[in-house]
């Protein structure tokens, strides 16, 4: 008999019901026997660590009152916080619906736990050579999904999209001034002969450049020019010094203003960045940070799918171009909060390479997945090949998912500067574990800073995450708990794909039987079908004479459906909502409106309209694998508390 363990068989499907611990932990006696396994290992892990140094805890000194008492407290005070924990939302239920929280792969949890108990922090190989290299292997899977070249990429996890988005907007600024910086280097070097390629494809002296081309440069372009000075410097570090002593990292935005315009002549309005009216807060708040200025955060329009508009976006960039308003970044959304949808970055990539040759226009294209970014594994086949839509679309019939354009906008995440993606959202791995992927790592040396006491000399630069980062310190534990989702679960159409289709499935499931149901008198009004899985609706009625009383309707519905600090009571299913607000969505929220049955001006009257906001992560919703037809719960639920809460406005 073999005594080697039997391996996956590699045409056999995962089974999903194995993955997650289970709304009733239906898998608690494998999870708990891993758990103690890693508790167990870890502990002869200590006691075989020079084992001569004997042991500091005495059995005689865990019989003195203060010990007894101390163990007491801690005990005392864990069933505290054990009974308090149950206050708050079960998002492992296929009950919760809310927000983008869901059960968690067992694979994720166990490796966090496991490595938890050794508490590494993965800012350098030194205080983590282990989860850094996981993180570095995570970050290349990542890389590989998305369609970057392996050996040319730079990414690594963070705390979560946020901060993701913030190194993406870092990089972005700091590329874009590049050329700027370098020319002043050059001049310093009494450097001549350097070329630069601009957006049309044509090389040009570097010294003969005005501003606006200047910053035109495209980000490709602007890296070669870097290599091509620090060859002709002869020595990296120093070519490194003079161009960090000229750029605007170092000099901050008020002197580098005034050296532009001491030289050029030229003051050019401010550089903007470019992002859909369905972009997360982060975007301002990252503006603000790196001090471009909320004022410089251009919302483009999105059509009534709510996916950004390529024709808005090309009047848009138009516009600035006449200006002559630099764009630092534009910013696709591949899955937005609010509706989870996709923007056509295939369609916006195209525009960038069409517009570069026509009006020579340049920028970094930035795709924030932090919510949709792992339903790409559903283009990968084993191996990692790149499927057909037509093979794509086979997994998931009689479903019509994906749409040809939401698969395209997938593929089309291999022609961006940098991806955030989030694996602690559709990844179903715990908090926090955020990802940044660029696809040239030339980038890192616009953004590193040295730390004596951490980076030394003659190691690999990979391993020093943190000169290369925006955090300092950062759990090692989250890199092992994606290291070991990713094993067991690949990132492609047999294992995340498969996730990731199965709840978009459940989220169309939803979506046709509250378009089908009987609400009378009420009136929910869907958005269009998800490009992802979640599901939007208003709800209107007769006795709901304006658009704000039908927005406070909504709103009374999402309290009756959800709990907050003070709440005593838990439904039987939780939603959240959203506003579609009139200042950010323009006209494209107008035809739910109009299908409540009210007018454009009291939409702008009104400021928005409200929508309840159904987040779909449980896989098994539409297979009805339980024993309860969830979607039949809580379409009844929903009615029950429409009526209650009518009665209670009357």
């Amino acid at each position: 008999m073999s005594t080697h363990p039997r391996q996956p068989s590699a045409s056999a499907p995962p089974d999903l019901g194995a993955l997650f611990l289970g709304p009733k932990g239906e898998n608690a006696d494998i999870f708990e026997r891993l758990l103690l396994e890693a508790f167990r290992d870890h502990i002869f892990w200590r006691r075989n660590l020079h084992p001569e140094d004997g042991f500091l805890i005495q059995e005689s000194d865990k019989r003195a009152p203060g010990y007894e008492d101390s163990l007491s407290l801690l005990s005392q005070e864990l069933m505290g916080l054990l009974s308090q924990l149950k206050g708050g939302v079960p998002a492992f239920s296929p009950r919760y619906i809310g927000h983008m929280s869901s059960d968690l792969t067992m694979a994720s949890l166990i490796g966090y736990f496991a490595t938890l108990l050794y508490n590494p922090n993965n800012v350098s190989a030194e205080a983590s050579p282990v989860t850094t290299r996981l993180e570095l292997e995570v970050a290349e899977q990542l890389a590989r999904m998305v369609g970057y070249a392996p050996e040319r990429f730079w990414g690594h996890l963070t705390s979560g999209g946020t901060v993701a988005n913030f190194e993406a907007l870092w990089v972005a600024r700091n590329v874009k001034y590049l050329p700027v910086s370098l020319r002043h280097a050059a001049e310093e070097a009494g450097l001549r002969q350097l070329g630069v390629r601009l957006a049309d494809g044509r090389e040009h002296p570097l010294r003969e450049l005005g501003l606006w081309q200047l910053l035109n440069v495209p980000p490709e372009a602007a890296l070669d020019l870097l290599e091509r000075f620090r060859a002709q410097v002869g020595d990296a570090g120093s070519a490194m010094e003079l161009v960090m002593r000229h750029s605007l990292a170092s000099l901050g935005y008020q002197e580098f203003g005034l050296r532009l315009s001491s030289e050029f002549k030229d003051a050019l309005a401010p550089g903007v960045v470019l992002v859909p009216s369905t972009a997360h807060y982060s975007w301002e708040k990252t503006c603000r940070a790196l001090g471009i200025g909320s004022r410089q955060l251009i919302h483009v329009p999105v059509d009534t799918h709510f996916r950004m508009s390529p024709a808005a976006l090309e009047d848009t960039l138009r516009t600035l171009a006449v200006r002559r308003q630099p764009v630092i970044a534009c910013v696709a959304v591949i899955g937005s909060t609010e509706e989870s949808a996709v923007d056509r970055l295939d369609q916006l990539a195209d525009l960038r390479e069409r517009l570069g040759r026509e009006l020579g226009l340049a920028f970094h294209l930035h795709a924030d997945a932090a919510w949709g970014g792992y339903a790409a594994s559903i283009t990968r086949g084993p191996g990692g090949a790149r499927r057909t839509y037509e093979e794509t679309l086979a997994d998931y019939a009689p479903e019509a998912w994906p749409s040809e354009g939401v698969y395209r906008a997938l593929c089309a995440l291999e022609r961006t500067d940098s991806v955030t993606i989030d694996p602690h959202k559709l990844g179903y791995m715990p908090y926090p574990a955020g990802s940044i992927s660029f696809r040239d790592k030339r980038v890192r040396d616009l953004v590193s800073v040295e730390a004596p006491y951490l980076f030394h000399a003659g190691g690999n630069e990979s391993a020093y995450l943190g000169r290369s980062i925006f955090e300092g310190s950062k759990p090692g534990a989250a890199a092992s708990a994606v290291w070991m989702s990713h094993k067991v679960l690949p990132l492609d159409a047999s294992g995340y794909g498969r996730l990731v289709g199965e709840t978009a499935k459940g989220a169309m499931a939803l979506h046709r039987r509250i378009a089908s149901g009987d609400w009378a008198p009420f009136t929910p009004v869907l958005l269009p079908p998800s490009d992802l899985n979640i599901v939007c609706f208003a709800v209107g009625h007769p006795s709901l004479k304006t658009l704000e009383a039908t927005n406070d309707f909504v709103d009374r519905l999402y309290r009756a459906l959800s709990v907050g600090p003070d709440t005593h009571r838990r439904p039987d299913y939780f939603v959240t909502k959203t506003v579609l607000r009139a200042a950010e969505y323009g006209r494209a929220a107008l035809p739910i409106v109009d299908r409540l049955g009210f007018t454009s001006a009291d939409y702008d009257r009104a400021g928005g309209v409200a929508v309840l906001r159904c987040t779909v992560m449980d896989p098994f919703l539409a297979s009805r694998r339980q024993k309860v037809d969830h979607i039949r719960g809580f379409i009844q639920t929903l009615g029950e508390v429409m009526r209650t809460q009518l009665d209670v406005n009357r």
